[in-house]
């Protein structure tokens, strides 16, 4: 089991300490969050989700961008497209988009920084680093839907699914890896998910459905600090490649 040290970002009231210039240097159990203009220190126990996730071993739902029976870009004009504005054409036919509920929840580690092994004297002190990203996205079953489904889905929600975010060294939170540990910044990041089924077809014929989700973020900025809404932590683990401390698979 892996026990990260934690950063989340809120507005609640708590004990506040003043933002500091130097590098945050975390504890094993510190929290620290960020609102009214100032950062504020809680206990990793008070994430309620994040504890749920790790003491009864459930695992959020799959990023889409990490799932390989869906497709995660424009539609594909040299197959199916041609095969969908035929269809189209003819006459009678329909689309139908069926939303499902949306979700919100916390998400699999996204990686912050390199991984690095803690050295034998006195471990290995680990930052934020630059260049790390995340963005909203759009993936559906059947890459023909691509368009429809993110126009479908930008006009009804208001949500920009090609906005990205990108960390930078001005995120300056840095711990400690222990000694033969690996261990790497990750964020979890809150995630908003528009999820549902395509149908298209041809009245009286059999209609082909299709599946298709879409996450989004929330961003979140304060003093240097632009991400997104969520908890940064640091993910340690006993062997690499690094297992995620939240989710499937390996950073």
């Amino acid at each position: 089991m892996h026990f990260p040290r934690l950063i989340a970002f809120s507005c609640s009231a708590v004990s506040v300490i003043a933002v500091p210039f130097a590098p945050i240097q975390m504890g094993e159990d510190d929290v620290i969050l960020y609102g009214s203009g100032r950062y504020q220190l809680r206990k990793r126990t008070d994430i309620a989700e994040l504890n749920a996730f790790r003491n009864n071993g459930t695992i959020p739902p799959k990023p889409g961008y990490l799932d390989d029976s869906l497709f995660h870009g424009p539609p594909n004009t040299t197959t199916n497209a041609p095969a969908l504005a035929s269809l189209q054409k003819r006459k009678n036919h329909v689309t139908i988009i069926v939303k499902n509920p949306a979700s919100r929840f916390l998400g699999w580690d996204i990686q912050m920084s390199a991984v690095v092994k803690g050295a034998e004297t006195g471990g290995t002190t680990i930052y934020v680093t630059s260049g790390y990203d995340v963005s909203n996205s759009v993936s559906v079953g059947t890459s023909a839907t691509f368009s429809l489904v993110k126009d479908f889905l930008e006009a009804s929600v208001s949500i920009d699914y090609s906005k990205s975010w990108t960390s930078s060294q001005a995120q300056q939170f840095q711990a400690t890896v222990a000694a033969g540990k690996y261990g790497a910044y990750v964020s979890n990041a809150w995630t908003n998910r528009q999820s549902g089924i395509v149908f298209q077809g041809v009245i009286g014929e059999d209609a082909q459905p299709g599946y298709y989700q879409a996450d989004s973020f929330e961003s979140k900025s304060f003093d240097g600090l632009s991400w997104v809404d969520g908890v940064i932590s640091l993910c340690t683990g006993d062997e690499f490649p690094l297992k995620r401390c939240l989710g499937d698979g390996t950073l």
